[in-house]
């Protein structure tokens, strides 16, 4: 008899499986890390050399495989997470569910394509501003899961502080991603330099970003977009009638919750009295 997967249904059983995905990655690189010798030999395939201009096979398929990792985290996963919550709210039941989806699979592919890097490559390589930035960033991604198992309920007193910290943490985070991939990319072609596929990543990379940003305009102007074709005021806000314009009695604003007394616009007698 096969057993169905049960997919979690509400917030804290998907809070539960990030946990344990993160956890998983986490011990697996370690011990991975653990499992290599100190003082293997220099020709050991355990540690791989970067020599620049030398172009060695086994190196720059490790060095690919750590920069789509990355591209999938930074590019796909987390930029799109961000536009399920930001804008999913409006068109997707399970918006939450989604958006948790994305940023634990950017999770274990950033933790993944970091593992690789700390596994594959010597210690001198680590010594640049790629690896220094990129061990920051790292620092920022597995901080926020933990971030979302103190989330305090809707309506408390914490609750703004710990959305702001959130935000900050995850567009960080996101930026210098996106940063450090171009840092990436230098390392990648001072290492190999010949061919022009490596010095087109520079332009692949920047339409990428280009694109992004696109689709967050166009997702934020989307609202607007679909309003084009009902009355003018329900697309500009400034084009509804003043308030001077419409009886009292058919408005309810926060300063004006009664009817307020009828104007006679008839003409006054003058009285010597």
């Amino acid at each position: 008899m096969v057993a169905k997967l049960r997919v979690p249904s509400d917030y804290g059983q998907w809070r539960a499986m990030a946990g344990l995905v993160l956890i998983a990655v986490l011990m697996s690189w370690m011990s991975a890390a653990d499992a290599q010798d100190a003082t293997a030999p220099a020709g050991d395939a355990s540690v791989v050399d970067i020599v620049p201009n030398e172009g060695n096979p086994c190196t720059i398929g490790w060095f690919k495989l750590h920069g789509w990792l990355m591209w999938g985290a930074f590019a796909v996963c987390f930029p799109f997470g961000v536009f399920v919550a930001r804008f999913g709210q409006n068109y997707l039941s399970q918006w939450l569910n989604a958006h948790i989806f994305f940023q634990v699979s950017g999770v274990v592919l950033a933790t993944t394509g970091f593992a690789i890097a700390a596994i594959k490559f010597p210690v001198t390589v680590w010594d640049n501003t790629h690896v220094k930035l990129g061990m920051a960033i790292m620092c920022l991604v597995w901080l926020q899961p933990l971030l979302t198992n103190i989330r305090p309920h809707r309506g408390t007193a914490m609750r703004p502080a710990w959305f702001v910290l959130h935000w900050l943490i995850g567009t960080a985070a996101i930026i210098l991603g996106w940063f450090d991939i171009f840092k990436g990319l230098d390392l990648y072609v001072a290492s190999w330099p010949s061919g022009g596929e490596r010095k087109l990543s520079y332009v692949l990379w920047a339409c990428n970003l280009a694109f992004l940003a696109f689709l967050y305009l166009f997702f934020d102007r989307l609202p607007y977009i679909r309003a084009q074709a009902k009355d003018n005021s329900l697309i500009n806000p400034r084009s509804m009638p003043s308030y001077n314009e419409v009886n009292a009695s058919d408005v309810e604003t926060p300063f004006h919750k009664t009817e307020l007394p009828v104007v006679d616009n008839e003409p006054r007698q003058w009285s010597p009295v």
